[in-house]
C-alpha cells in the first residue's frame, strides 16, 4: 500500500474576535477533522490556518499546539486576503497527512456559518447546539 500526501479542507466562524470564542471554534473544528478523518497526529505533515481580517485576538495555531501530540507539528498562521462582502469571523485549515487513504476519502469539514463557503463538500456533522 502507497503512502501518499493528502490535504484536508475545513473552516469555521467565531461568534466574535475573542480569545475565548477563537478557541472554542477551532478546537470544535479540529475535533471534527481527526474525529471524521480518523487521524493520527503521527501523520499529519503540516498544517496552515488563515483568519479573516476580524480575527486577531489569538494565532489558532498556538490554540492547535495545545492539543495532545500537536507540538512538534508544524504550523503556520496567515491572513486571509480580504474580499469586500466576504464572510466575517472566519477559520480556514489546509491539513496536510501522510496516508494510504486515496484523496477522494479526506472528509473536508465546513461548520457554522463556514458551511456556506463549499456547500458540495459540505458533510453533515452532528455538533449540538452549534450554530
Amino acid at each position: 500500500m502507497e503512502w501518499k500526501v493528502r490535504a484536508i479542507r475545513g473552516a469555521t466562524t467565531a461568534s466574535e474576535n475573542t480569545k475565548k470564542a477563537i478557541r472554542e471554534v477551532v478546537t470544535e473544528l479540529l475535533d471534527a477533522i481527526e474525529t471524521h478523518n480518523q487521524l493520527d497526529p503521527e501523520d499529519i505533515a503540516s498544517v496552515i490556518f488563515t483568519t479573516t481580517q476580524d480575527l486577531d485576538a489569538v494565532f489558532p495555531a498556538a490554540i492547535a499546539r495545545e492539543r495532545p501530540h500537536w507540538d512538534n507539528i508544524p504550523l503556520l498562521d496567515v491572513q486571509q486576503m480580504h474580499v469586500e462582502g466576504s464572510i466575517r469571523y472566519c477559520i480556514r485549515v489546509l491539513i496536510h497527512i501522510n496516508t494510504p487513504k486515496p484523496q477522494t476519502e479526506m472528509c473536508h469539514l465546513y461548520l457554522r456559518s463556514a458551511k456556506t463557503l463549499r456547500p458540495d463538500w459540505n458533510k453533515v456533522v452532528s455538533l449540538e447546539g452549534k450554530g
